[in-house]
């Protein structure tokens, strides 16, 4: 089965539809708008990018990438992680923990272990459980991946603050939403839970930005 990043017309297309049947959505795109995708390639590429982007702020993560991304120059074979030893990891940003990631994941690929090129023709739940059984790797690092380098519409980082931030702003909740009630509130966007998380991302950010 063939997979690729969904384009904006088709995010758009979707959060259209949601608020189709959701005024508070509705309302809220005409005072912000809607968002541009963030499509990534698949490959080994993406998921390192994933890692460095794990627990930091965009603006942080997107520095590093930068940095990881330059040093290697686009090259990212297993090898050659493995051959860059933790202190230059450590020279790049990224800490102990994070290389111990990265390494695995190198490790995985050479193994045979991780085969990244089947997850295409898996269904959502078995390429989650491909994807998490590496060390470093989880729920929101696999949904991070999927939706944005598989266009997979309905994956749902429940688990990322921003996300549950805007689902509170947006619907004018006391407290944020736990991951798993944020998953329960969301049932009602499928099959475009995904396209809605990057609204909630983009409405966040806009009210961020308004305060």
């Amino acid at each position: 089965m063939k997979r690729q990043p969904m384009t904006t017309d088709e995010v758009q297309g979707m959060i259209r539809r949601v608020a189709e049947t959701c005024p508070t959505t509705a309302a809220a795109i005409e005072r912000v708008g809607l968002p541009e995708t963030r499509a990534q390639t698949q490959g080994i590429g993406t998921f390192l990018r994933v890692i460095c982007g794990q627990q930091l702020s965009v603006k942080a993560a997107a520095s590093i990438w930068a940095r990881v991304e330059a040093h290697f120059e686009g090259d990212f074979a297993p090898m050659r992680l493995l051959d860059l030893e933790p202190e230059g990891w450590r020279k790049l940003g990224l800490s102990g923990q994070k290389t111990r990631y990265i390494h695995g994941l190198a490790n995985a690929l050479v193994e045979g272990s991780f085969r990244p090129e089947e997850l295409p023709g898996m269904e959502d739940a078995e390429a989650l459980a491909h994807i998490t059984a590496l060390k470093g790797f989880g729920t929101w690092s696999a949904e991070i991946y999927l939706l944005f380098a598989e266009g997979r519409s309905d994956m749902f980082p429940a688990d990322d603050l921003a996300v549950q931030k805007g689902y509170q702003m947006l619907f004018g909740l006391d407290d944020k939403p736990t991951p798993k009630v944020l998953r329960e509130l969301t049932a009602r966007w499928a099959p475009h839970r995904g396209p809605m998380a990057m609204f909630l991302w983009h409405y966040y950010g806009a009210a961020t930005l308004d305060d």
